[in-house]
């Protein structure tokens, strides 16, 4: 009995001290899990000492072991080498790391001398440089002497025009009813001329027999220009009166005539359709009694002969420097046109009279009056000419030809075009057929081809009918 009481005893101190180490293992797993979870159990921990020392007074401070002292100054450095709290000042503070940058130096060297900066004092120069400025000189200069050079110009040809109609309008008048126009574009002082530029002048005249009208055109020298004014010191070119003679349209019988310069009768055969068509050939002027400067295009001998009588030979060989062209046409339809475009009809023609004098001197002196008074003449000599039957049927005969062969060159232009829009529209289909994915459909289409091909090649044959006996 009392064996059983004894070890009862004994198993009752076993199980109390189990209990007792379980206890304070327990209370140790409680305290590293608090301090693992928790990331700022350090800085409670300072903010407890904190507290604590708050609670003591100063002389009870002082009489802490240095010990302590020490344990706390570890903690607090540990606690700042991993805590760095960044601030303004430290914002370009990596720029001084030495880890960053290849050869930094932590601290400079004693006996390096910091770099002296010195700023020298420039003089402030306001007086400008004109040589900086010469190209704005020269375009300056430039424009100057445009602006003169149009101001002297043009008062140089209104100068002229006045001139020009001072000293030929009583003769104007003598001939015309009408002479020039009046409005709102004139010359000033109502001088007649209708200024078309500034080296340009019209004037219209009207009111004589023999004509419709006259139309007087002064192209002067481009004098207001001063490119024009450059060029015209190496090539020269006069001041050049035009005038365009409207005849009426049964006052003379048909036939083409021209007089003028060789160099002016080349270009003239080769530009205006009536002369290269009517006026193949070119004579000299010797043959018909006029200076060797002058070459003559006729396509009549007749009317040559009647219309180039001594009085106007007279005047073309006095004044044949004077004397450009003069051109009588009873086809006249301006130069050729061209031969890209088609033609589906022929222009349109008028009887014309075409002249052009070069001035000499402020518009024009002695040698116009002669000369205007020549195409006067010649006005009443192609009214009263009259051709041959014979020489008058073959200037009908070549107008017929010429007729011809107008609606020839349309008929060919018109089938030119025709057979352009067949072979596009050919050309449609073909590509629409390739599109398609029908083989079937490509070769019926490329034998139909090959069929019209083959009856293109082959000739055509006339069948002619026998009747039988």
């Amino acid at each position: 009995m009392i064996f059983f009481v004894f070890f009862f005893r004994k198993m009752r101190l076993v199980v109390l001290l189990a209990l007792l180490l379980c206890s304070v293992t327990i209370s140790h797993g409680f305290e590293d899990t608090n301090l693992e979870d928790d990331d700022f159990a350090e800085f409670e921990q300072f903010e407890s000492n904190d507290d604590n020392d708050a609670g003591f007074s100063k002389e009870e401070i002082d009489d802490i072991p240095k010990v302590n002292a020490k344990k706390d100054e570890f903690d607090t450095n540990s606690v700042e080498d991993d805590i760095v709290v960044e601030d303004e000042d430290n914002e370009f503070e990596h720029f001084q790391d030495p880890e960053e940058f290849e050869g930094f130096q932590e601290s400079p060297p004693r006996n390096a001398e910091q770099p002296k900066i010195t700023i020298s004092k420039v003089p402030i120069v306001m007086r400008p440089r004109w040589d900086a400025y010469w190209l704005e000189g020269v375009l300056c200069c430039l424009l100057a002497a445009y602006a003169l050079v149009y101001a002297v110009g043009r008062a140089k040809n209104t100068t002229i025009a006045t001139n020009f109609l001072k000293l030929h309008r009583p003769l104007l008048e003598d001939n015309f009813t009408l002479v020039g126009e009046s409005g709102s574009d004139m010359v000033p002082e109502d001088r007649g001329w209708r200024r078309e530029a500034e080296h340009c002048f019209t004037m219209w005249c009207s009111g004589r027999q023999c004509c419709e009208g006259m139309l007087l055109t002064l192209k002067l020298i481009k004098r207001q220009d001063l490119v024009n004014v450059l060029l015209g010191v190496v090539r020269p070119n006069p001041d050049t009166l035009l005038i365009r003679v409207e005849l009426g349209k049964d006052d003379n019988d048909p036939f083409v005539l021209c007089v003028a310069q060789k160099k002016v009768a080349t270009r003239l055969s080769k530009e205006m359709q009536d002369l290269s068509m009517f006026c193949p050939e070119r004579r000299p002027g010797d043959k018909h009694g006029l200076p060797s400067s002058l070459s003559v295009m006729s396509e009549c001998a007749e009317a040559t002969s009647a219309l180039l009588d001594a009085r106007v030979v007279a005047a073309l060989t006095q004044y044949a420097a004077h004397v450009q062209y003069i051109h009588v046409s009873d086809r006249y339809c301006g130069p050729k046109q061209m031969e890209e475009t088609s033609v589906t009809k022929p222009p349109e023609t008028e009887r014309v009279l075409l002249a052009s004098l070069s001035l000499n001197g402020e518009g024009g002196g002695d040698e116009v009056r002669p000369l205007l008074l020549m195409i006067f003449y010649m006005l009443d000599r192609i009214k009263r000419l009259r051709l041959s039957k014979e020489a008058l049927s073959k200037c009908e005969k070549r107008r017929q030809k010429a007729a011809e062969a107008w609606v020839r060159g349309a008929h060919a232009a018109r089938q030119e075009s025709a057979a352009l829009r067949r072979e596009e529209k050919r050309k449609q289909e073909k590509e629409r057929i390739l599109a398609e994915d029908d083989p079937e459909k490509q070769r019926r289409w490329e034998l139909k081809e090959q069929k019209r091909q083959q009856k293109r090649k082959t000739p055509k044959l006339k069948q002619l009918k026998v009747k039988a006996l």
